[in-house]
């Protein structure tokens, strides 16, 4: 995870066809929601993947248990669902840049042979959409004033409470975000305002 500063994951699981994201536990653990800073674009992450399964989001037949627990949207809060302590979904959020989901691809745990190209069909947009994600957000290199990169530059998004850093190797930040009006910058003094509307991606390149 240090060598390589991964931006955005996916676990995938069978047994249950929903999408979870963090936070995945409690302390003490109980089922019940805890929001990450992010928590809407994690939201935004899960659907992106879970309306483009071609059942996940149909409530007659998307819920492997009888009650539809997501109510009819395919993904849930990880500690409102079962709560896990220590996931790999908690720990990228907390100790990497990387945004990471679990995603339940179907009910069968272990599907036939015969039923992989099906399994393949309801997922497969499903996945391609999910990738398509990490075009989404602001990225850039940071630099000081002769020009050079700098590793480990924290950058900071105002309203958000969680930073992220640049990598030590290629000195990018990627920071996976929905697109408003928001205001970047590093822990040294510098602001760059981001006017809203727009759903492309923003590169920045911040003088230190």
């Amino acid at each position: 995870m240090e060598r390589n500063p991964f931006v955005l994951g996916a676990n995938l699981q069978g047994g249950e066809k929903l999408v979870t994201y963090p936070f995945d536990m409690q302390r003490p653990p109980i089922s019940h929601s805890l929001a990450t800073p992010d928590d809407a674009m994690f939201r935004w992450l899960a659907m992106s993947y879970a309306h483009s399964h071609l059942t996940m989001t149909e409530t007659y037949r998307g819920s492997c248990h009888g009650d539809d627990i997501t109510g009819g949207q395919g993904i849930t809060n990880r500690a409102t669902w079962k709560p896990v302590v220590g996931s790999m979904n908690d720990f990228s959020y907390l100790h990497t840049n990387c945004f990471e989901l679990s995603i339940f691809l179907g009910c069968d745990k272990f599907p036939h042979e015969s039923e992989l190209p099906l399994e393949w069909e309801n997922n497969r947009e499903a996945l391609l959409s999910f990738i398509e994600q990490v075009h989404r957000g602001i990225k850039g290199i940071v630099r000081d004033i002769d020009g050079n990169p700098l590793p480990n530059a924290t950058i900071s998004v105002e309203g958000i409470r969680h930073d992220v850093k640049t990598g030590k190797l290629f000195y990018i930040v990627f920071q996976i975000m929905k697109i408003q009006s928001f205001e970047p910058y590093t822990t040294l003094p510098y602001t760059r305002r981001t006017p809203a509307g727009t759903k492309k991606l923003r590169r920045l390149s911040l003088i230190t």
